[in-house]
């Protein structure tokens, strides 16, 4: 009898957390300084969460160390799960704008823009369905 054998290849999916931020009908978005992942364009504010690091954890520090914002209530609006070239699970907040931004050196650009003008995105329009999803919720 011919023996089966199987590969199973496990990958632990890659976390992150980004946040639509709002003024009013505006939202805030931004260009990094140098894009780790190689794509121009606009997008919004997010990173990998750390080992052991809780996602709305992970979202205040983006705000925080690469904005200069501190909001007093930053909330989850969505979880996606990705599974193109590597799979990601996003969990996705949302705040008020509680200042201006102060972008870190890290960031090139940060401006708020209305929906009905948002820019050309990093990731076409996967940035503004989450922007619109998350507005939903």
């Amino acid at each position: 009898m011919p023996e089966n054998h199987f590969t199973v290849a496990v990958h632990a999916p890659q976390l992150l957390a980004d946040i639509v931020v709002l003024d009013d009908s505006a939202v805030l978005l931004v260009q990094p300084a140098e894009p780790s992942d190689g794509r121009e364009g606009w997008r919004l504010p997010g990173e990998s969460l750390r080992q052991g690091e809780h996602p709305e954890a992970c979202a205040r520090r983006v705000l925080k160390d690469e904005l200069g914002m501190v909001p007093d209530v930053v909330s989850l609006a969505d979880v996606e799960s990705l599974d193109n070239e590597s799979w990601r699970i996003i969990f996705h907040y949302r705040c008020d704008a509680d200042r201006r931004p102060e972008p870190a050196p890290s960031i090139r650009e940060v401006r708020f823009f209305q929906l009905e003008h948002l820019p050309q995105m990093a990731y076409g329009s996967w940035v503004r369905d989450v922007v619109y999803r998350v507005l939903t919720r």
